[in-house]
C-alpha cells in the first residue's frame, strides 16, 4: 500500500469509528532481496526491480542518492505464500545509465554514492536486466578495500543471465567462491570481464567458451596460472589486458599471443619472469611490489624492457654477484645487474651502502635504548608526581574531523586552491626539495627531503594516480592530518603543491624507518620487552588514547607495524591516516575501505558494523608482532601442514577460531593484555586507556 493510500485509508477508518489494523511484517523474509519477480506493483509499474528488505537483516533499507526512497507495503504477498504482511521497499529504476547502457550497482557506500545507485543487498534472484545494456558492474566495496574482505551475496544464476548485448561483466568485492564453481555457463558475448576480490583460487572453468580481451583478476588467491595448453585458457588467446594484481604467484609461465598490458604487481614473484621476455607483443608491464632485488639480465633482456612503451617496477640492488656490476634502465625505474667486463667493478659501492645502512640500524637500536631510559625517568618522576609527562594525552578537541564521503561533491576540481584549512597549512612548493625516494606502495610514495634546511619525508601520489579523483582523495588525508598534534603521532609540516595533482604533505622525518622492518633485520634478536617492545607499545596505545578520546573520535582503521614509524630520539609514533574515519560519520560509512588482512578484526571481516575497538583488535596483532618479530599469522598452517593461505585465515578469524600466536618467552602479562585485545567480541576488549595504563604497570612493575 503506498503511503498516501494508507494515509487516506487510517483517516476514513477514523471517521466511521473504526479500527485500523496493521499487517504483521513479513517475517519469513531472512534476506536482502534484488529480484525482478513478484514486486510490488509501483516497481512492476515501471518495468524496474526491487529490493525487498527482510525486517529483522541489517543494514536496512537506506535512501541516499540516486536510490531512490525507501517505502512501505502493508498488503504485500510474499511468492510462495498467500496471506499479506507488510515489507519496506525500494524500485531501483536507476540501475542503468541509459548514456553508457551500463547497470550499476554498489553494496556499500562508495565516494559517488550521490550518482550511482546503492542498496544493502544479500540476495539476488531471478534478476532480468534491460535487454540493451551492454555493462554490468556490481561492487561490494571500495577501492581500498583489502583482500579477503568482502560481501557474501547469495546469487543464483540469473545474475550472470544477461543479454546478448552485454560485452562487459564486472563484479568487485563480493565473494564469488562458490556461485562460480557452479555456475555451467555464461553467455559467450562477454569479451571484458573482472572478477576482483572474489576469493578466487584458480581462473572460472567457466570462462573456456569465451573469446575475452580484457580480464582484471586482482585481489584474488591464485597460486599460479595456466599454462595456454589448459582448456580454460583458449579464451585468453586474444586478450591483450590482463591485471593480475596483489594475488599469490611466485611465478608466471603464461605465454599469452596477444598480451599487450600486463599487470603483476603484488606478487610474491621475486623476479621477472623469463615468459616476459618471449611476449613479443608486449607494451606495457607493471611489477610493483613484487620482490625484484639484485636482478640479473643478459643484454637482450635489458633492451627488451627498456624499450616497453610503460615498464613501472619497483627494482633495487643491494650488491651484484661477481662478474656483474648495477646499470640503471634508461627508463629511470632502476637497477638491474648486468655482465661486468671489469672484475669487482660496480658491485662494491653497494655493498659499502648495505653496510652503512646496517651501521645507522645499530645507531638506531642504540639511541633507542638511550630514549627508553629517559622514559623510565619519566615513568618514575610521574609515579612520584603523578602527573603525566606527556600534557596532550587523551585531551583536547580537534574540532570535526569528518572526511566527507565524496570528496568532489564537496569540492570541486579548483578547491585544493581555495580551500582554507589547506590554505592555512600550505608551504611554497619551490622550498621543499626532494632528495631520495624511501618507498613506494599502491597509491602513493614517500621521499627523503629538505625544508627550511631540516630532514623531513614527502609524501606524493604515484605518477599514475595523479587524477584529480585521487589528488582529493589524497587532500582529505591531509586535512586530517593537519588537525592532529600529539608526540605519539607523526608531525605534520604542511601541504604544498604547484597544481591539483601534484600536492605532497610534508611530515617529520622518522630516522629509523618503520617497525616492521625494524623487526625483520638481523638486529632483532636485541630487542627485549625490557629493553624497547614494551615502550614501543606503550607510544602505540598513546596514539590511539589521543585517536579515540577526540569529539568525534577518530578511528585509524589500518594499524600495523607499517604504519608505525621508529625515531632514534623520540620513539614510537603513528601514521598512515589515509583510510581513518571519525565515529560521527553515519554508520554506512563505517565498513568500507578497512585496514590490511592480517590486521584486521573479525567484525570488519563479516562486514558488519564497527568502532573504535577494531582498533584495538590491530594493536593486539602488533603486540604479536613485537614478540616473535614475524608477520602476523607466519605459523599458521593447514592440516596437511602447508602454509595457511590468507583466504583461510581470514575465513578463520571471522568465525573466532583462529588467533595470532606469541612465543613462550613472552611475559605473561603481555600475553593475557593481547588476548583481551584480540577478543572476538569488541564489547569485551580494554579501551586504549587502559590498555596504555596495563603496559604502563607492566613495565614499572614486571619487566
Amino acid at each position: 500500500m503506498r503511503p498516501f493510500t494508507r494515509a487516506l485509508s487510517l483517516a476514513l477508518a477514523a471517521s466511521l469509528g473504526l479500527h485500523a489494523t496493521t499487517a504483521a511484517e513479513c517475517s519469513s523474509l531472512k534476506q536482502n532481496v534484488l529480484t525482478s519477480v513478484g514486486c510490488p506493483a509501483e516497481c512492476v509499474d515501471k518495468d524496474v526491480p526491487c529490493v525487498l528488505y527482510a525486517p529483522e537483516n541489517t543494514p536496512k533499507c537506506v535512501e541516499m542518492g540516486s536510490s531512490g526512497p525507501c517505502q512501505p507495503d502493508e498488503t504485500f504477498v510474499l511468492p510462495g505464500t498467500s496471506e499479506e504482511c507488510e515489507v519496506t521497499y525500494q524500485c531501483l529504476d536507476t540501475l542503468v545509465d541509459q548514456t553508457a547502457a551500463k547497470w550499476f550497482l554498489a553494496l556499500e557506500t562508495t565516494k559517488s554514492a550521490n550518482t550511482v545507485t546503492t542498496a544493502f543487498v544479500t540476495q539476488i534472484s531471478e534478476l532480468t536486466y534491460p535487454q540493451d545494456v551492454r555493462t554490468v558492474q556490481l561492487t561490494g566495496g571500495v577501492a581500498t578495500t583489502a583482500r579477503g574482505v568482502v560481501k557474501n551475496v547469495s546469487l543464483d544464476t540469473s545474475f550472470f543471465n544477461t543479454p546478448p548485448s552485454v560485452v562487459s561483466f564486472y563484479v568487485t568485492d563480493v565473494n564469488l567462491q562458490k556461485i562460480i564453481e557452479d555456475t555451467k555457463t555464461v553467455p559467450s558475448t562477454w569479451q571484458a570481464i573482472a572478477f576482483n576480490n572474489a576469493n578466487l583460487l584458480k581462473v572460472p572453468s567457466v570462462l573456456s567458451g569465451l573469446t575475452l580481451r580484457y580480464v582484471e583478476l586482482t585481489k584474488n588467491f591464485f597460486t599460479s596460472f595456466p599454462e595456454m595448453s589448459d582448456p580454460v585458457m583458449k579464451a585468453f588467446e586474444s586478450v591483450t589486458t590482463l591485471k593480475l594484481q596483489y594475488n599469490e604467484l611466485t611465478d608466471f609461465t603464461t605465454k599469452l599471443p596477444a598480451i599487450e598490458t600486463l599487470n603483476l604487481t603484488g606478487n610474491p614473484l621475486g623476479k621477472i619472469p623469463d615468459v616476459i621476455f618471449s611476449l613479443t607483443t608486449l607494451k606495457s608491464l607493471s611489477m610493483r611490489q613484487c620482490n625484484l632485488s639484485n636482478v640479473q639480465l643478459d643484454d637482450t633482456q635489458f633492451t627488451f624492457l627498456d624499450q616497453l612503451q610503460a615498464f613501472d617496477v619497483d627494482l633495487t640492488v643491494t650488491s651484484c654477484d661477481k662478474g656483474y656490476a648495477p646499470k640503471n634502465l634508461t627508463s629511470g625505474v632502476g637497477q638491474v645487474c648486468m655482465p661486468s667486463s671489469e672484475s669487482g667493478g660496480g658491485g662494491n659501492g653497494v655493498a659499502i651502502g648495505v653496510g652503512v645502512g646496517a651501521a645507522v640500524l645499530v645507531v638506531c637500536i642504540a639511541a633507542f635504548l638511550g630514549y627508553r631510559r629517559r622514559k623510565n625517568k619519566e615513568l618514575a618522576s610521574t609515579t612520584r608526581t603523578g602527573k603525566s609527562g606527556d600534557g596532550t594525552l587523551g585531551s583536547g578537541n580537534t574540532g570535526d574531523l569528518t572526511i566527507p564521503l565524496n570528496p568532489e561533491s564537496e569540492y570541486g576540481s579548483s578547491s585544493i586552491w581555495s580551500d582554507p584549512d589547506l590554505l592555512a597549512v600550505r608551504v611554497d612548493f619551490r622550498d621543499v626539495e626532494p632528495i631520495k625516494l624511501l618507498s613506494r606502495g599502491g597509491f602513493g610514495e614517500v621521499w627523503l627531503g629538505l625544508y627550511m634546511n631540516e630532514n623531513v619525508a614527502i609524501k606524493r601520489l604515484l605518477s599514475d594516480k595523479k587524477t584529480m579523483t585521487d589528488a582529493l582523495a589524497f587532500a582529505q588525508e591531509i586535512k586530517v592530518m593537519a588537525r592532529l598534534d600529539h608526540p605519539k603521532i607523526v608531525r605534520f609540516i604542511g601541504v604544498a603543491w604547484s597544481n591539483a595533482t601534484s600536492i605532497q604533505a610534508i611530515t617529520e622525518f622518522m630516522d629509523c624507518g618503520d617497525l616492521r622492518s625494524l623487526l625483520d633485520s638481523s638486529r632483532a634478536s636485541s630487542l627485549t620487552w625490557a629493553n624497547l617492545k614494551c615502550q614501543i607499545a606503550i607510544d602505540i596505545a598513546d596514539a590511539l588514547v589521543y585517536l579515540h578520546t577526540l569529539n568525534p573520535k577518530l578511528i585509524h582503521r589500518d594499524l600495523k607495524s607499517r604504519n608505525v614509524l621508529i625515531d632514534a630520539h623520540t620513539g614510537a609514533k603513528l601514521s598512515d591516516f589515509g583510510i581513518s574515519r571519525d565515529r560521527a560519520s553515519d554508520d554506512r560509512t563505517m565498513t568500507a575501505g578497512v585496514g590490511t588482512a592480517r590486521w584486521i578484526a573479525p567484525e570488519v571481516i563479516l562486514s558488519g558494523h564497527y568502532t573504535e575497538f577494531a582498533d584495538i583488535y590491530s594493536f593486539g596483532v602488533v603486540l604479536s608482532e613485537l614478540d616473535s618479530c614475524k608477520t602476523p599469522f607466519h605459523d599458521a598452517t593447514n592440516t596437511n601442514g602447508a602454509k595457511m593461505p590468507d583466504v583461510t585465515i581470514l575465513q578463520l578469524v571471522s568465525a573466532g577460531k583462529l588467533q595470532p600466536s606469541f612465543t613462550d618467552s613472552c611475559p605473561e602479562p603481555i600475553v593475557r593484555l593481547a588476548r583481551a585485545c584480540l577478543s572476538f567480541d569488541p564489547a569485551q576488549r580494554p579501551s586504549a586507556i587502559h590498555v596504555s595504563y596495563e603496559l604502563r604497570k607492566i613495565l614499572k612493575d614486571v619487566l
